[in-house]
């Protein structure tokens, strides 16, 4: 058996709420997405975690914090985890996309790795530095259980990734603030085990406020 992979979504932001896009800008993680936060680490006091990597980014950072404080575990930050790069977009509104850039935001609706954000990323790049990182991940460890901090778009690529699917289904896959999702690798390749799952949230605030979603 290889190594199994926590991979969960950083807490609720202050540009969750405005309806803002992230990208690589910050937002810090409100009230209720530092409750989300402490919420996941209690979550995971079932799950045998070893080590902790987590999206340089501030909001994910908070949210892998929370956790590496309960477990007593260091968090290694890297920017293989941060969020797709949105360019121009970031810091803006829907409606502001939508007047400013039309063509190039419905195919990103619609054709979401045809996509090209001025400034920005594509989903693809973001796979092939995912794939990367799991690689180097899977070369240096055997049978650990590694908890993996990133952003929606980011954790919705890595599971396209391990599933072998296409990027144009990047909306196929939902992720709610703090979700977790667990992928074990075996040796045949990776399984996914549990998606999106939420069950650790104990308010009445599963919010999902992803302005790109």
């Amino acid at each position: 058996m290889g190594n199994t992979y926590y991979i969960a979504r950083h807490g609720q932001t202050e540009w969750n709420i405005l309806g803002k896009t992230q990208g690589h800008g910050n937002s810090p993680l409100t009230e209720k997405g530092l409750a989300q936060a402490n919420e996941l680490a209690e979550g995971m006091d079932k799950y045998p975690i070893d080590m902790i990597f987590s999206s340089d980014l501030g909001r994910a950072m908070q949210t892998a914090e929370a956790v590496g404080k309960r477990f007593g575990i260091e968090v290694q930050p890297t920017e293989a985890l941060r969020e797709m790069g949105f360019g121009e977009w970031e810091g803006r509104l829907i409606p502001e996309i939508t007047e400013k850039y039309p063509e190039i935001y419905k195919t990103w609706r619609n054709e979401p790795h045809l996509a090209k954000i001025p400034g920005g990323e594509t989903l693809d790049v973001i796979k092939e530095r995912l794939e990367k990182f799991i690689d180097e991940l899977n070369e240096k460890y055997d049978n650990k259980n590694i908890l993996l901090v990133s952003h929606s778009v980011t954790v919705r690529v890595l599971l396209l990734l391990m599933l072998d699917s296409p990027m144009k289904n990047i909306y196929r896959i939902k992720q709610d603030n703090t979700a977790l999702n667990i992928v074990e690798w075996r040796n045949y390749g990776p399984v996914v085990t549990k998606m999106n799952d939420t069950s650790h949230i104990k308010g009445d605030y599963k919010l999902n406020n992803s302005a790109l979603e």
